[in-house]
């Protein structure tokens, strides 16, 4: 803090300015010139009398400054910039922010200006000038447009401009500023332009001569009464910012305007730094250019700085130093200030001086402030009038018509003697009416997503699950997960096997012609044959779709070819997820993925490399065509050649009348009927593999090291579709080895003397026999073909013959720089070093719970801001806390990652989320599918999809729908945010409010993509422990998800009941409240979409609530939330939500505050300094408050490492090195003060303070003491409590007052004492319930929901 500024100017505009300035940390002293009373009370502040300096003797200025090591002077009004101060400071070597005498011609010389204008395209009203009083009245009379504004080309101190009714009035106007000099020789010349008709705006910009950073948009009220009627004047109130301006049109005015007018001074070479204003009509035909100013507004200044976070002292520098470009500017969002102007009797004519005035605010606060423009003070220290405009009343709120109204208030109780003040009654009202007008609230279908739509599709699909159903299947759609009992299977010693798979770009042609069923089929034939490998049962599917638009037919059909296909293999579909995301997929695309899981005996578990022979025989079985591999280059490449897929077949297919469309959409063969009753027997298979990545590349995967094969196609015949596309798109017969499965779908190993490919497997062929690989084999491929160039030259030939084009590969794998998690100790690993999973022994009637899901629009917040990192985790808690609520403890989870382009670093930030996720959910993780698919994705686009894998005694599932009965009660636990759905909608607001994802949350401290990206909550480790319990009371359990509050807590409830929520008994995240206010979003709408702050709710039987209660409060924040009613009315929602409306409305106001200063005082290892900060920074929790400061009164303890790890200030102030307490504490005051605190918390801090410091912190200072106080007040507590024999023990947040420990109670929180608990013990459990207590506490104080009356009592007191 080193820097001395110096400010030029006496008003409210400089007043405001002074008044920022000191707010920076980096400006040590204010001079004012000449400065005002108002000015003179600011921090740092000090007046310059004419005595001292001269404010018109620039020279004087300049050498004063430069005397007394000023770092900067800022120019308040025009007149000293017009006259060439700026050029004399510059000079002089003196940084100025303001422009020199040519940069200030924009605004001193109107001519200049508008000539300016013309010469540089900036848009504007028509116009011209004259000198002759004649001329410009003949030109009124007879110009092509309204020339009805009359301007004194100079200064005129903002009331040199009329803006006449008529022509009459027009040349009256011309006749007093030219004729008769009325402004003095600003009028010597005068402008004449056309009456433009909107609202005019002002739009300032900060500006270093090369680029802009435009301040936010406010609209200043030129006339002196109400309804805009009256004389000019220089501005009777002002509001910020200004709603009337879309975003676009600002980006118009960005850079047709400002930029332009910058890039036109650079052309004219005139050097500018400072403030351009820019006075807009918004007209019809867009934007246009009333006036420009070369300084700060005035009244607009007075609104606009209070809403500038960024520190202004750094901004004026960065100005003034060239260096704007890399500053950006941080405005406070979700509050709108609003200024009236006090003038005095007479004004604008004359002004009336001397008048007392009364009633003004002790001083400024964050909601309200006073800056003084003409203002003086009297020898009995009375307020006096001193000029027209007096003084200007401002407030600041989140509703902007809260704002006015309090604004308006303010001004009327401040008097001035004798005839009074002036001031008008409907600043802004513009504004909120205009905005309530035209502002329909959003909804989540307006943002492209239809949960209608969703349901309606559950409904149409149920039938097709249904005809799925197989032994072993519980329940059916429309729960949390899918059921699968398993000892309904004849399985002795069963093993878990999982497959995941998506059909790659096959799904665009299916798109295109129609050919839904077929690739439905595909993805469930993809992942059941990919469970034969090792020798499993497809037992249960899920499928998840994406797409731009949900289209109810179409993903119907979809289904309608994954439940065939679930048919032919007597699997069941179980569920399934359909995610709708227009911001990350266009309307009509489309992606999938599927998921299978199958059982296999342990000893049938394949492959067994250890039974492999020299002379077993590699066995093909033919594929039914191209089956999903390498299709986005196909379609490429045949889009490319112009390729009429609607055309007849020129191969398979063509004489049944198929196209080559259908011919290529042709379905992936399933084999699971003819060769699952050979792998349950075993003894002839040694191993199978399907071939997805390429006949080559998935042959090499049947060879363990050591073993090598020939592949002969001298008797296997080559399908005519692969001589067609070789033919067709010149493509090589090695890249058709490598990417696709030229005719053979699967590929087995038997024994040499086996029958079975002879007898059971109808179209097999010998492909190769197994050889044993020599040890001096050189390092070529353990693969070899022969005859295949035959093969596919012979089919084609007639179209052409192959080529020497390659195609790139789609599949990926991750590297080695991917690093799983430790599996579970069930988790193990086949031959092939393939996750498989064994029944944990403790499930004597084990049921399997499978759940998908994915993140959503969430993913384009992440793709958009670069920060991939945790999006996985996302998507395991999306899955593992739905399987959660069938009672269910995860077990192992499995992705899918589809992009456009490959990227391995971007694949493997992802996996590492999808990783730390599975860690957290204690789940092992299985595989991920991956692929790079541009047809579907856009190059830096990427889609998730998730499967979890549960496993649950049968006794244990949840819901238990039958048991559930009024009066039973809600526990909340609660959510981090917005978890991952409602993200399209999030999408739609932010674009409505103008913001981007780099700029600051209004809601917090940190940017909305930091915000929105906070992981969705994982419940695993919270609740699986207490699920296992016998007897745990819990009946039910809902992930609140898509379709929020509204729509997923009736999935746990029968029909006859509903329940009954209090908003005031959970955490709303300011989140939901700035969406609400920011979208018009409703509350029903609020509610039907997100979370709202619960993230799991859970039904309890009232006797169990407490011990449910004692395993969650703490660590989870836990609270009861409702309660189960009867439902009387089948018409009437489910869940009714009191108090939404004012829990909303509360959060609202509170954002428009600024958050409060907290400084923690410790003395050691800071453990509840970090729960402070943890709280602080979550902005789910709703703490309005930072930790700013951490003082320590010891060196070297670990609080302060703390502090420093969060990059908190943080300070020793040693008791030792001051004489008494008195003087200590007068030192933390000093350094308290400098910080700005404004709550102090006391964090196991070892000092009695004095009596002096806690009053003067009265009602600001509060502590924790680690006991139900009043009992146990003072030291060794917890050793006192259990020599007394108590129950229970706990801790107490109070106010602190002079006695020990006897303020008023905020927060309590009880432990109970255990049998056999020593102090450590005790002391342990304590120390969790103060992590809970103190920023519970803090978060009531600094949200204003408690405070502490005159007679030492907390009132508004919490009532948990």
């Amino acid at each position: 803090m080193s820097h001395r500024v110096l400010v030029i100017g006496s008003g409210g505009r400089e007043h405001a300015i002074c008044w920022k300035l000191s707010q920076s940390p980096k400006v040590a002293q204010i001079f004012a010139l000449p400065g005002s009373y108002g000015i003179q009370q600011v921090a740092k502040c000090q007046n310059l009398d004419a005595k001292t300096l001269d404010p018109k003797d620039f020279e004087a200025i300049a050498k004063w400054s430069k005397d007394n090591k000023i770092t900067l002077v800022v120019v308040g009004p025009e007149d000293p910039l017009a006259l060439g101060l700026g050029d004399v400071l510059q000079k002089e070597g003196v940084a100025c922010f303001g422009p020199g005498k040519q940069g200030a011609q924009i605004e001193a010389d109107k001519k200049w200006a508008k000539d300016f204008m013309l010469r540089h395209g900036i848009p504007t009203a028509r116009y011209e000038s004259f000198t002759d009083t004649d001329k410009a009245k003949a030109f009124i009379r007879n110009a092509p447009y309204q020339a009805l504004v009359v301007k004194a080309a100079g200064l005129a101190a903002g009331k040199g401009v009329v803006v006449a009714a008529n022509v009459e009035e027009a040349c009256q106007a011309v006749d007093e500023i030219l004729g008769d000099l009325k402004y003095g020789q600003a009028g010597a010349t005068l402008v004449v332009e056309e009456l433009l008709e909107g609202e005019e705006i002002s739009v300032l910009a900060f500006t270093d001569g090369k680029s802009v950073r435009p301040m936010l948009p406010a609209q200043d009220h030129k006339r002196l009464g109400n309804g805009d009627s009256g004389p000019n004047t220089g501005g009777m109130g002002a509001y910020c910012p200004c709603p009337l301006i879309s975003q676009p049109a600002l980006e118009l005015v960005q850079r047709a305007v400002l930029e332009r007018a910058v890039q036109g001074l650079i052309k004219e070479r005139i050097n500018y730094q400072g403030v351009l204003y820019a006075g807009l009509m918004l007209t019809r035909d867009g934007p246009r250019v009333l006036e420009f100013n070369c300084r700060f507004g005035d009244p607009e200044t007075q609104v606009i700085l209070p809403l500038l976070e960024t520190d202004l002292f750094e901004v004026m520098e960065s100005c003034c130093s060239g260096q704007l470009e890399k500053l950006s500017l941080q405005w406070r969002s979700g509050v709108s200030a609003v200024g009236v102007i006090l003038a005095s009797a007479g004004y604008p004519e004359t002004s009336t001086k001397g008048c007392v005035i009364t009633g003004l605010p002790a001083e400024n606060t964050p909601t309200q402030l006073v800056f003084h423009s003409g203002l003086a003070v009297n020898e009995k220290k009375e307020a006096l009038t001193n000029g027209g405009r007096v003084l200007i009343a401002i407030a600041l709120d989140g509703s902007l018509k809260e704002a006015a109204a309090k604004a308006t208030k303010l001004a009327g109780s401040i008097s001035f003697s004798g005839t009074g003040a002036q001031y008008r009654t409907d600043i802004a009202q513009k504004a909120f009416k205009i905005a309530k007008t035209n502002a329909p609230g959003l909804s989540y279908k307006d943002s492209g997503v239809d949960i209608d739509a969703g349901d309606a599709l559950v409904q149409r699909i149920k039938p097709l699950s249904r005809g799925t159903q197989r032994p072993g299947v519980l329940g059916g759609l429309g729960g949390f997960g899918g059921l699968f009992r398993l000892k309904e299977l004849s399985y002795k010693e069963p093993i878990i096997a999982e497959a995941t798979q998506g059909v790659g770009a096959k799904i665009q042609l299916a798109l295109q012609h129609e050919l839904y069923e077929n690739v439905g089929y595909d993805l469930f034939a993809l992942t059941a044959n990919d469970l034969l490998e090792v020798g499993a049962e497809p037992v249960a599917f899920l499928d998840y779709i994406a797409c731009g638009k949900l289209l109810v037919p179409l993903a119907a059909q979809l289904v309608k070819g994954m439940a065939d296909g679930c048919r032919d293999a007597r699997c069941a579909l179980v569920g399934g997820e359909t995610a709708e995301m227009p911001s990350l997929y266009a309307p009509g695309q489309h992606d999938m993925a599927g998921y299978c899981v199958g059982i296999v005996e342990q000893s049938r578990i394949l492959p067994r490399y250890d039974l492999y022979q020299p002379g077993d025989l590699l066995i093909g079985l033919p594929s039914s065509g191209l089956h999903c591999a390498g299709f986005n280059e196909i379609l490429t490449q045949l889009t490319a050649a112009k390729v009429n897929l609607k055309e007849l077949s020129p191969v398979e297919g063509g004489e049944d009348g198929l196209s080559l469309a259908q011919v290529l959409g042709t379905p992936t063969r399933l084999y699971v009927k003819e060769l699952l009753p050979h792998l349950q027997k075993g003894g002839e298979i040694k191993s199978l593999v399907q071939v997805t990545h390429g006949l080559i590349k998935d042959v090499q995967r049947l060879l363990p090291e050591g073993y090598e094969t020939t592949l002969d196609f001298g008797a296997v015949p080559v399908p005519k579709i692969f001589g067609w596309l070789a033919g067709k798109l010149k493509l090589s017969a090695q890249t058709l080895l490598e990417r696709h499965n030229c005719g053979i779908g699967m590929v087995l190993i038997l024994p040499q003397t086996s029958q079975l490919w002879r007898t059971s497997l109808p179209g097999a062929k010998v492909l190769g026999i197994l050889q044993k690989r020599a040890k001096t084999a050189s390092s070529g491929s353990p693969v070899q073909v022969k005859n295949f160039v035959e093969q596919i030259q012979s089919v084609a030939t007639k179209f052409g013959g192959p080529g020497e084009r390659i195609l790139p590969e789609e599949l990926k794998e991750l590297s080695a720089k991917s690093s799983p998690t430790t599996p579970r100790a069930e988790c193990f690993e086949n031959a092939a070093g393939r996750r498989l999973t064994r029944i944990p022994d403790n499930y004597k009637d084990p049921i399997l719970i499978l759940g998908t899901d994915g993140v959503g629009t969430k993913l384009k917040i992440a793709q958009q801001t670069n920060r991939n990192s945790s999006v996985g985790i996302d998507l395991v808690a999306m899955c593992v806390n739905d399987i959660l609520c069938n009672g269910a403890e995860p077990l192992s989870f499995s992705s899918y990652y589809a992009c456009g382009q490959w990227q391995e670093e971007l694949a493997i930030e992802v996996d590492a989320g999808v990783q730390e996720g599975s860690r957290q959910a204690n789940s092992s993780f299985i595989s991920s599918h991956s692929a790079a698919l541009p047809l579907l994705y856009e190059p830096k686009v990427y889609d998730l999809a998730g499967f979890a894998l549960g496993i649950a005694e049968r006794s244990g599932i949840l819901p238990l729908l039958d048991a559930i009965q009024p009066g039973d009660v809600l526990i909340g636990l609660p959510s981090s945010g917005v978890h991952s759905n409602g993200f399209s909608l999030v999408h739609a607001v932010l674009k409505r409010a103008g913001l981007g994802l780099n700029d600051k949350a209004p809601f917090s401290v940190k940017t909305l993509g930091e915000e929105l990206l906070v992981p969705t909550k994982i419940y695993v480790q919270a609740l699986v422990a207490l699920l296992t319990r016998p007897n745990h009371g819990i009946k039910a359990l809902a992930h609140i998800t898509g379709g929020g509050l509204s729509e997923n807590i009736p999935r746990v409830l029968r029909k006859d009941l509903a329940v009954r929520l209090d908003a005031n008994k959970f955490q709303l995240p300011p989140v939901f409240a700035w969406l609400a206010a920011a979208g018009n979003i409703s509350s029903t709408e609020l509610q039907r979409t997100y979370n709202c702050g619960l993230g799991l709710v859970l039904v309890v039987a009232p006797t169990e609530v407490e011990k449910v209660l004692n395993e969650l409060r703490y660590p989870q924040r836990a609270a009861v939330v409702g309660e189960v009613v009867a439902r009387k009315d089948p018409k009437k929602p489910q869940v009714v939500v009191q108090n939404f409306e004012a829990s909303v409305t509360r959060t609202q106001k509170l954002l428009s505050t600024p958050r409060k200063r907290v400084a923690v005082l410790i003395s050691g290892t800071g453990s509840n300094l970090q729960a402070l900060i943890d709280a602080t920074r979550d902005s789910a929790q709703g703490v309005h408050a930072d930790v700013v400061l951490v003082i320590s009164n010891k060196p070297g303890v670990l609080g302060l490492e703390r502090a420093a790890k969060a990059g908190i200030p943080s300070l020793v102030v040693s008791h030792k090195d001051f004489a008494n307490r008195e003087v200590y504490d007068a030192e933390l005051t000093r350094n308290l003060k400098g910080a700005r605190v404004d709550l102090v918390c006391l964090a196991g801090f070892m000092r009695i303070l004095s009596s002096p410091f806690v009053k003067e912190w009265r009602g600001r200072l509060i502590n924790i003491h680690p006991s139900l106080l009043p009992k146990y007040p003072g030291l060794h507590v917890q050793k006192q409590a259990l020599e007394a024999g108590e129950k229970e023990s706990g801790c107490t947040v109070h106010f602190v007052d002079e006695g020990v420990d006897t303020g008023a109670i905020l927060v309590q929180a009880s432990v109970p004492i255990l049998p056999g608990d020593n102090e450590e013990a005790l002391t342990q459990r304590i120390h969790k319930a103060e992590h809970w207590a103190f920023p519970r506490a803090l978060a009531l104080l600094a949200n204003g929901s408690v405070r502490l009356s005159p007679e030492g009592k907390c009132l508004g007191k919490d009532g948990q």
